[in-house]
């Protein structure tokens, strides 16, 4: 009770105070940056930068670094307004997703650096920062994230009770059990920071342009783009839209629908604390920043007060939803919101428990601005399929951490041609037309409010869900008791509870209720016969004169004969693999091509952008309209036999083949292969006829009782048969022979393709790492991939995949280790959850695919 009084009391206290600090602000004080003009006579860039935020002018700074010439920003109003004047600054190398780190990396290096090189001041504080944590599920999630932490280049490790009260000595510690310690982070100022950007950014040669709203983008017939401003048109040859909470403004003036809303988030700035100002006396620095997973909130120093930064529960979050379709109010830029303290209340209750002093100290002010949330808070950065020379920079939930790495990252994918690294989590296509207002607007706040909330692996969140993006057996599979994840829209079964089992997605670190039901339809593909919904993949047609040609300067293998399927990849110019295609030949200039869901507009980017402007083929992407069902298993063939006229024997449907065909009355395009690595086949269709070829599927299978099977069964087997997956054992990170790809890789063909002079140069060369497949026993835990390997007390790699082989009844995966440990018998360890386990590099493949020990067999039998 007393708790809740002094927050009452406390939010009284801060309405007070803040309301005139809300009108002060709200008045504007920005300057004109130093050097930024307002007119232009401009008429051609090389990069047109649209928005002048910290990512603008970081991108801006970072282009005319390495050496753009013309590069030109457009700002609406003042550089900085928008969400960047008043955010509250936090730098951090913390993230749970591994790519998103090497960002927060790059950016915190440039900060230490950046004054140096510009005689700009940026007000950066290398506080270090800590995650609380006050249960032993915080303590899990700690000992997970250093698990794939310790392969990074920041420094983070776990410290106890007394060292964080050390630390930070005006913690309430009763309740605390540790917390996840990164030495490097901190906080710096935006207005400075943007600043020092600018700057640079001119210092290089950009020039930068005040009080230039966009007021149409037009692309002209020669791929350029035309940008009209009150000042005149500048004509450009790549446009760049970093607009911030105006993204999905400009984006529409080039026909795009972004998926951004901004959203209200508030801090509050105490007066000054005489411990902190003793503090900062007596040791020369300020205390670290503090994440109270547990209250939702941060707080760092500011001067010798406290910054403190809620973020409150879903159900009291306000979404700025008139946004969306109206855009922010006309002149709108160095304004706030009126800030609403109740919806703090339960943040506040756990804030004044932690550092009671807050409790007795003035607030000198209160924020409550916009920004920027895609559904899953990440941002959309780099190219989009729908035009051509458009990137994007937008949405950026926290622009200030991500500032100096993305402008690093994508000033040199711009120039250089492909990335430096993989990054698809925030891939400006994992949108598409499923992505609505509705779903946008409740994943926006389910992420908002769950910001805190700890990170568990092959966790699903379920608002908005699921959207348009259901197979015909969507309503089948679900009363058949699938359990269903979350891919690229798509609802997918992941394993299939039977009567009285969960079918709900546990939340925790290791083995999941469902691991023994994924090794019962393991059992059923391996010895009876399995029926999958496929239908999430990436599907492509091409057609037409030249066709051939152009795909074949696309793949780095050769492409398969008419009526034959083949597995390809698409590299990049440096020979890193950009994509692996299924490619099914059907014609002399006509193919379907297949890929992976979360890669679909990832792929179909990469091929567009690369079709010639007088190409007289098609490349249309049919995802949608096809549906596709795999049946697999010993039994499959006699499933098939039942529905077809056509001969489904070894000899009269061979593997990797390709048949058009009616299948149970339908017509489908059937394919021999399938992911599992046993024998199986990939039934494409026309959507609309999913449902009635499933529920044939599984009469004729009765007799030898048919199961529905999920993805994590097929998961488990193509791990033991040594199938690698794009986005984790093949990606922007390595090239193909790292990944052990050299079968698919054709260096000498005669037909030209991309990064072939990289790959032939590489050919024959000792590679820096190589992927093994490890084998090893754990104590009810699997790994996931991204784990770090030890070898003695140095990392020497990582996992990039992983699971449970019932085979062989241990842990298995994917990883990546120096050549001197990728022989076989070699032994590593894998770190999970804190502890390392010994593992053993094994055979790969771990089993052989039913092609391979059919073609053995065959070859056995002719000898005798």
């Amino acid at each position: 009770m007393m708790l809740r009084t002094n927050t009452k009391r406390f939010l009284r206290h801060i309405s007070r105070t803040a309301n005139q600090f809300q009108r002060t602000l709200s008045s504007g004080f920005l300057d004109k940056a130093e050097g930024c003009q307002t007119k232009h006579a401009q008429e051609n860039a090389s990069v047109l930068i649209i928005g002048g935020g910290c990512i603008g002018t970081s991108l801006a700074y970072h282009l005319a670094k390495y050496g753009m010439k013309d590069v030109v920003l457009l700002e609406k109003t003042e550089l900085t307004a928008g969400s960047t004047w008043h955010a509250a600054g936090l730098t951090t190398y913390y993230h749970p997703g591994i790519n998103m780190r090497k960002l927060h990396y790059d950016s915190i290096q440039l900060f230490r650096q950046i004054e140096r090189e510009t005689g700009q001041e940026i007000g950066f504080h290398d506080t270090g920062s800590i995650r609380l944590g006050h249960t032993k599920e915080h303590m899990n999630e700690f000992k997970y994230m250093m698990t794939r932490h310790n392969w990074q280049d920041a420094d983070q490790h776990l410290v106890d009770p007394d060292t964080i009260a050390e630390m930070f000595p005006l913690l309430n510690m009763e309740g605390i059990y540790g917390g996840l310690y990164t030495p490097g982070d901190g906080h710096t100022d935006p207005y400075s920071l943007t600043m020092a950007y600018a700057k640079g950014a001119r210092l290089y040669g950009a020039k930068l342009l005040q009080d230039n709203p966009v007021l149409s983008t037009k692309q002209l017939p020669d791929g350029k783009w035309q940008v009209d401003t009150p000042s005149g048109a500048i004509v450009a040859d790549q446009v760049v839209n970093a607009a911030g909470f105006h993204a999905r403004q400009v984006g529409q003036l080039a026909g795009l629908d972004l998926p951004l809303v901004p959203v209200h988030h508030q801090y509050m700035v105490t007066a000054s604390i005489p411990f902190l100002e003793d503090w900062k006396k007596n040791h020369n620095r300020e205390v670290p920043a503090i994440r109270d997973l547990r209250g939702s909130y941060y707080v760092r120093q500011e001067r010798t007060g406290l910054l403190i930064g809620p973020y409150e529960a879903q159900e009291k979050m306000v979404i700025q939803d008139d946004w969306y379709d109206a855009g922010p109010p006309k002149g709108f830029g160095k304004e706030l919101f009126d800030h609403d303290l109740d919806r703090l209340d339960k943040c506040i209750e756990h804030v004044i428990d932690l550092l009671p002093v807050v409790a007795e100290t003035d607030i000198q002010s209160v924020v409550a601005g916009p920004i920027t949330y895609s559904p899953d808070i990440l941002p959309l950065i780099g190219p989009t399929h729908r035009l051509t020379n458009y990137w994007l920079a937008v949405g950026f939930g926290y622009g200030i951490a991500h500032s100096g790495g993305v402008g690093k990252f994508l000033a040199r994918w711009m120039m250089r041609g492909e990335p430096d690294y993989d990054l698809i989590e925030c891939d400006a296509d994992r949108y598409s037309d499923w992505t609505d207002k509705k779903f946008l607007l409740e994943k926006a706040r389910e992420s908002y409010g769950m910001n805190t909330t700890p990170a568990f692996p092959g966790e699903e969140r379920w608002a908005a869900r699921p959207t348009k993006r259901v197979s015909g057996i969507y309503q089948d599979t679900k009363d058949r008791g699938a359990a269903f994840g979350f891919h690229a829209g798509w609802e997918q079964p992941h394993w299939f509870a039977l009567d009285g089992e969960r079918r709900d997605t546990p939340v925790c670190y290791g083995r999941k209720h469902w691991h023994d039901i994924v090794g019962r339809e393991v059992e059923t593909i391996l010895n009876g016969v399995g029926v999958v919904d496929l239908s999430p993949f990436g599907k492509f047609e091409l057609e037409g004169p030249g066709a051939t040609k152009f795909l074949s300067s696309m793949v780095a293998n050769t492409l398969p004969k008419a009526g034959r399927v083949n597995i390809s990849h698409m590299l990049t110019p440096k020979g890193k693999v950009m994509a692996e295609l299924t490619i099914s030949r059907l014609g002399k200039d006509r193919y379907y091509l297949v890929t992976g869901s979360g890669s679909e507009l990832h792929d179909l980017r990469w091929l567009k952008h690369h079709v010639p402007a007088d190409a007289k083929f098609t490349l249309t992407n049919v995802t949608e309209e096809m549906g596709v069902l795999g049946v697999a298993g010993k039994y499959s063939r006699d499933v098939m036999q039942k529905l077809t006229g056509e001969d489904m024997s070894h000899e009269g449907f061979p593997f990797l083949e390709c048949r058009e065909m009616e299948m149970a009355g339908v017509p489908v395009q059937a394919t021999r292969i399938s992911y599992t690595g046993e024998l199986g086949w990939e039934i494409h269709h026309d959507a609309k006829h999913t449902a009635q070829l499933y529920r044939r599927i599984l009469e004729a299978g009765s007799l030898y009782d048919i199961k529905d099977v999920g993805t994590y069964a097929v998961n488990s087997l193509r791990l033991e048969k040594g199938f690698r997956g794009w986005g984790a054992e093949m990606n922007l990170d390595k090239n193909p022979y790292e990944a052990g790809l050299d079968p698919f890789i054709k260096p000498n063909k005669k037909t030209a393709f991309i990064g072939q002079d990289a790959v032939r140069e590489m050919k024959g060369v000792e590679q820096k790492v190589n992927l093994v497949m490890l084998n090893f026993q754990t104590q009810n835990v699997d790994p996931y991939g991204n784990e770090t390997i030890w070898y003695g007390n140095k990392v020497v790699g990582n996992t990039t995949s992983g699971g449970y082989s019932y085979q062989r009844n241990c842990s298995m995966c994917f990883a990546y280790v120096p050549p001197e440990l990728a022989t076989l018998g070699s032994t590593v360890y894998v770190e999970l959850m804190g502890r390392r386990y010994e593992a053993t590099v094994v055979e790969d493949p771990m089993y052989e695919t039913e092609a391979t020990r059919t073609r053995n067999a065959l070859k056995a039998a002719a000898t005798h």
